[in-house]
């Protein structure tokens, strides 16, 4: 497939911790979009009921989306418990579809990067057709920090331990190098900064904006709370709630979250390396000039600041009053979207209250949020259509 050619399909393959969730966002707010060339293009959504996949897309698409508290839809990961052969034969519905109505369906989830070789069969099992594979990427270290936040702190307090549990490597430059084999795929390979939502707008000539954040980092002193009450966020993939407070709540201040020493930066440099040498033996000049444009693949130095600083401090005294402050807000603007009163809330702990003292007055406004998020995302939504979603949900846990 030539730069210029259209494809029948687009697969936005991840990575993960890489602009995802934005993307999926700003697509699930403009699922129909038309490109410079006039190619229409139509992202799509898939969710199980029952067992069966049901592909969304459109109106209904865009009301999944309100109704999600991640803000967003998307395809769903291969896993273990995946039923990959009924996820594979919507797609090929999806894709023949496309082909019928004349658009492009785009398809998204950020795990499929993992999956090169299953995607490679059912593509041949469809005659190969021309595909585009996107990904977007972002330096190894900066990964591995997004990733321990994400996931591994919710499993092991510090980066080594994770790192050892978790056999940590990069992979995705070898993941690309499997994706580019298979006959009929063009490789769309990007960097994360500055933009993923422009950047994959810019590839198809799309009007398409990021119209709000998406799953950035959450702040320390909230991350510190939720590791102690963990009914809010029981694993690391049950990130609902960072998504709501980012929703309605004022940013919080404070430090980024950092784990990554100089020892980690140093064990890693050799992943980096090689990562490196894989991509630019797979990509095109493009695609590479892109990633390199970060400077933090080839310069550590630009670390040097946050390992200096040391691992963020989860708790630290003087944040606890602005992170009361902020969710405060998040409540009473959710409430204003859901056309409710103020509910009450615990008052404000003196500044030199201790840590349990806080998280008694913080969780009942955390819980309050939720309520109050969940009614905002259904005002004005009939209540047969609530119901209807609410019954498909139960079906989709079954």
């Amino acid at each position: 497939m030539t730069s210029s050619s259209r494809p029948w399909m687009i697969l936005h393959v991840g990575a993960p911790k890489c602009g995802s969730s934005a993307l999926q966002t700003a697509l699930s707010l403009n699922p129909d979009l038309r490109g410079a060339d006039g190619t229409r293009y139509r992202y799509t959504s898939a969710h199980d009921i029952a067992g069966a996949w049901r592909v969304q897309d459109g109106a209904r698409l865009k009301m999944a989306a309100r109704m999600s508290p991640y803000g967003y839809v998307s395809w769903p990961n291969l896993g273990p418990q995946r039923d990959r052969q009924a996820v594979f034969k919507a797609m090929g519905r999806t894709l023949a579809r496309g082909r019928r109505r004349g658009h492009v369906p785009i398809l998204s989830s950020e795990g499929w990067i993992n999956h090169p070789a299953a995607f490679a069969e059912a593509l041949a099992a469809w005659g190969n057709p021309p595909v585009d594979v996107v990904v977007f990427l972002r330096p190894v270290v900066d990964w591995v920090n997004a990733a321990f936040w994400q996931w591994g702190v919710w499993h092991q307090p510090a980066l080594d331990g994770w790192m050892a549990r978790a056999g940590m490597s990069y992979t995705f430059a070898d993941d690309i190098a499997a994706w580019a084999r298979i006959p009929g795929v063009r490789l769309r390979v990007r960097g994360q900064r500055p933009d993923v939502v422009a950047k994959f707008a810019d590839l198809y000539g799309l009007p398409l904006a990021a119209d709000r954040q998406s799953n950035t980092a959450a702040p320390a002193i909230l991350t510190g709370v939720l590791l102690r009450n963990r009914a809010f966020r029981p694993t690391g993939h049950a990130g609902a709630i960072e998504f709501v407070v980012q929703r309605w709540c004022p940013a919080i201040p404070g430090r980024k979250l950092w784990a990554v020493e100089a020892r980690h930066i140093q064990k890693l440099r050799t992943v980096r390396q090689a990562a490196l040498e894989t991509l630019k033996a797979v990509l095109d000049p493009a695609d590479m000039e892109d990633i390199l444009s970060d400077p933090r693949w080839t310069r550590e130095a630009l670390y040097h600041d946050e390992v200096l600083s040391g691992v963020t401090r989860l708790n630290p005294p003087e944040l606890f009053g602005p992170l009361y402050e902020s969710l405060c807000a998040g409540v009473t603007a959710a409430a204003a979207a859901a056309g409710e009163d103020l509910p009450p809330l615990p008052a404000r702990p003196d500044a030199d209250a201790d840590i349990a003292t806080w998280d008694a007055a913080i969780c009942p406004v955390l819980e309050t949020l939720q309520r109050m998020d969940v009614r905002a995302r259904q005002h004005g939504v009939p209540l047969w259509q609530r119901r209807v979603f609410a019954y498909l949900e139960r079906l989709r846990r079954v």
